[in-house]
């Protein structure tokens, strides 16, 4: 009897052991951190996100190049800076397009997330004025339209924790949105106009 009651104390014992490591090694075990959690779940709503390289190793986008469009440095800039900047960034950096898809200045003329191209307004205009020609999403750019008519860019922007990133997302465009920005000018003729002189004129007191 003392042998048995012996051996059953044993076994109470390490089984108490048995659960005292399990508790530890729970303990010990490292949760996952809060923001890994969150962009996990941020990367699901996004299930179309536009990654062409999500690697430094992976191959370069492929380059677009249109021909047909020659602008200079000043063209260039103009077009640029016609495009509504992203909120709480440098917009000399990024932009966004009439459906919201962000781009990138350095990603031009690249089939990238950001990347962009310049695109005309009205296909039968002249392909060197900036008031016919747009910044566009290198994939928004590539949709067939026409001038003053309704039409769907398939790339939109938007911004989570991570930071800024475009999806695919069809988002409807009324017709007469690019044909706005074909109102603007390159140069604001300046307009003078004469100063306001007052002259004063004091008679000679007391002088033949």
């Amino acid at each position: 009897m003392a042998t048995a009651k012996t051996t059953t104390g044993k076994s109470t014992t390490a089984k108490k052991a048995g659960v005292k490591s399990t508790s530890a090694k729970k303990a010990t075990a490292k949760k996952p951190k809060l923001s890994a959690v969150k962009k996990a779940a941020s990367n699901k709503m996004r299930p179309e996100h536009i990654q062409t390289r999500k690697k430094a190793s992976d191959p370069k986008p492929e380059k677009i190049i249109n021909k047909d469009i020659k602008l200079n440095d000043s063209q260039q800039k103009f077009i640029w800076e016609k495009s509504d900047p992203v909120s709480a960034t440098n917009s000399s950096i990024y932009r966004q397009d009439i459906a919201g898809a962000i781009i990138k200045v350095s990603e031009y003329g690249q089939a990238s997330e950001f990347g962009w191209v310049y695109a005309l307004i009205d296909q039968d205009g002249e392909r060197d004025d900036v008031n016919n020609v747009v910044a566009l999403h290198w994939m928004n750019a590539k949709v067939k339209r026409k001038l003053d008519e309704n039409w769907v860019a398939v790339v939109t922007g938007g911004r989570d924790i991570s930071g800024l990133f475009n999806q695919k997302k069809e988002v409807k465009i009324a017709g007469n949105q690019l044909g706005k920005t074909k109102k603007t000018v390159l140069f604001q003729p300046s307009i003078v106009e004469p100063r306001k002189v007052n002259i004063k004129i004091r008679s000679a007191v007391g002088k033949k």
